[in-house]
C-alpha cells in the first residue's frame, strides 16, 4: 500500500499589487474606520463559509470591498488568504483603491463616491 501526502499551500504567494492613484479626499481616519468595519463585514461572511463576499460602508466616507478564494480551498485557508491580502492592501491606505490578488484570493477595496463624483462631474 502506498501513502500520498498532500501538503496545504494556503496561496498567500504574491501575484499583483496595485494602488489607485488618487488620494482619498475625505479625513484618512474616517475612511479607514469605514474600511476596518468592511474588511469585519467580508471575514465573518467568510467564516460563514462562503468563498465570495462583497460588503460596503455607506455612512460617512464611502468605501466598498470585495474578496474571492479558490473553490477548492478550505474555510481557514481562505480566511487566512483574505487576512494577508488586507495588511498588503493597507499600502494603499491613502488612496481611494487597491487590489491585492495572491494564488489562492482576491482583495479590492474601493471608495467609490469619489469614482461616481470624477465620473458625473466629467460627463456633464
Amino acid at each position: 500500500m502506498e501513502f500520498k501526502f498532500v501538503v496545504s499551500d494556503s496561496g498567500i504567494k504574491l501575484v499583483y499589487e496595485g494602488c489607485s492613484k488618487e488620494n482619498v479626499s475625505t479625513s484618512l481616519s474616517e475612511f479607514n474606520s469605514n474600511l476596518n468595519d468592511t474588511f469585519r463585514n467580508l471575514r465573518s461572511q467568510l467564516n460563514a463559509g462562503n468563498h465570495f463576499a462583497v460588503a460596503n460602508q455607506l455612512e460617512g466616507p464611502v468605501v466598498y470591498a470585495m474578496v474571492q478564494c479558490r473553490d477548492y480551498m478550505s474555510t481557514a485557508e481562505c480566511i487566512a488568504c483574505f487576512s494577508a491580502a488586507s495588511i498588503e492592501v493597507r499600502n494603499c491606505s491613502a488612496t481611494i483603491g487597491g487590489r491585492v490578488v495572491y494564488d489562492g484570493c482576491f482583495l479590492r477595496s474601493l471608495a467609490c463616491n469619489i469614482i461616481i463624483f470624477k465620473m458625473n462631474s466629467t460627463h456633464k
